[in-house]
């Protein structure tokens, strides 16, 4: 359903559409950023799996470590615009860095990975400001009703930006030295900034709870995360799911470059049709889950993504039984993942604005984000250690393991959201 059909006025309408460009824009400049660490690294720098699991571990540490203090933050600042343009702002920076880095022939040897390293970490660290900021401004543009279909335009939007940007790095790619796409996302960003500016949240921001200590406040949020059933389990079930997303960056660049003899530009080209998946799957998220229903939902994207990986495994990274082109099987794994990933990112992403109480909700989405982003980094090392300690078939059966084993917690899911308002 459009925001139309709500009975959204234009003011509200207007917000949201520069909300959504923010996302694209966001979008296109972190598929460049991160896309090109793991291509760089191992291109250049001849990097295994063990370093391109470092860098996508990197990348998302500061979820595990920060993602509930900033949560907390983010209630008491309740200047969620304000975080988001920070964020934007410190990427610009650090993305124009590493174009001078490459400039000054810093991405070399030792030398280079201590510039992709330090460059992982502060995107990491300014991605979770953005984030918390991101998830607390949703609620103050749209009631709880709108709140399912704000997200799925928002994901669309992400999708979108996703597409663009392995176009965008294949151009690159072809004509120039991999490093100058990083030009390119600075300008994302600061474009990102200028949209941002334009957002007008129709909704004021809660009263202020008594202040009580960070801890005592986190503690809590993470109580009122799991007191929850369906949020409970929505969130295991995407904790389950990054944790076969992580393993997927972290053994296909190996798999597709190293054992299937791709080149970089195909293998960054590869990501458009999971981008493109991943607008429909997006678009079509919220009206498949109102007509089947959280639970098949997301039973069925856990599917869809399993199948995906048997792909893989039956393309070459176990055994190459299957016919033509491993380019093309890659290609088709990345459509369904991407497709799947989208559905599974809209259908739940609703239940905690709707469920939580609005003092505590960047508390409780904190709490949430440790879980599915923060262990990220965890899964990235160990699958990138165990590539190495037993080999890409025996780690690709891990990955297939953690994609089914997404559908566990959905078995027994109900959505709960019958209501239109949320518990104060």
């Amino acid at each position: 359903m459009s925001l139309q059909d709500f009975g959204a006025d234009d003011l509200v309408i207007r917000s949201v559409r520069w909300f959504t460009a923010t996302a694209a824009a966001e979008s296109v400049g972190d598929s460049l950023a991160r896309s090109l660490l793991p291509i760089v690294a191992v291109a250049t720098l001849g990097a295994g799996t063990v370093t391109v699991g470092l860098l996508n571990a990197l990348g998302l540490l500061a979820f595990l470590v920060l993602a509930l203090p900033v949560g907390v933050l983010a209630d008491r600042w309740s200047a969620p615009i304000r975080m988001m343009t920070l964020s934007s702002l410190v990427r610009a920076a650090v993305t124009f860095a590493g174009v001078l880095a490459w400039w000054v022939g810093w991405l070399e040897g030792p030398g280079g990975l201590v510039v992709l390293v330090l460059m992982a970490l502060v995107v990491g660290v300014a991605d979770v400001v953005f984030t918390a900021g991101q998830g607390l401004l949703v609620p103050r543009l749209v009631p709880g009703e709108q709140i399912r279909a704000v997200f799925g335009r928002m994901q669309s939007a992400a999708q979108a930006g996703a597409a663009v940007g392995p176009l965008v790095l294949s151009g690159v790619l072809l004509v120039l030295a991999a490093p100058v796409a990083w030009l390119c996302s600075t300008v994302m960003y600061l474009l990102s900034v200028l949209t941002q500016s334009r957002i007008r949240p129709q909704l004021s921001g809660p009263p202020q709870l008594p202040r009580t200590s960070m801890w005592a406040q986190a503690q809590a949020g993470t109580g009122e995360l799991f007191s929850h059933p369906a949020l409970a389990r929505v969130t295991v079930a995407n904790m389950l799911n990054n944790a076969a997303v992580m393993a997927a960056n972290t053994l296909l660049p190996v798999i597709a470059l190293s054992r299937m003899g791709l080149s970089p530009t195909a293998y960054a080209a590869i990501g458009v049709g999971g981008a493109l998946a991943g607008i429909a799957g997006a678009i079509a998220a919220s009206g498949i889950t109102e007509r089947v229903g959280l639970r098949a939902t997301r039973l069925m994207t856990s599917a869809g993504m399993s199948l995906g990986v048997v792909l893989v495994m039956l393309a070459g990274a176990v055994v190459p039984v299957l016919p033509g082109p491993p380019l093309l099987w890659l290609a088709l794994r990345s459509m369904l993942a991407g497709g799947c990933a989208s559905i599974a990112m809209v259908a739940g992403s609703d239940l905690a604005p709707r469920l939580v109480s609005p003092q505590s909700l960047g508390t409780v989405m904190g709490a949430q984000r440790v879980l599915v982003l923060g262990t990220m980094p965890v899964d990235a090392v160990a699958i990138g250690i165990l590539g190495v300690a037993v080999g890409i078939p025996a780690a690709s059966w891990v990955w297939l393991t953690l994609a089914l084993g997404s559908a566990i917690p959905c078995f027994a899911l109900q959505d709960p959201t019958t209501s239109n308002t949320r518990t104060s």
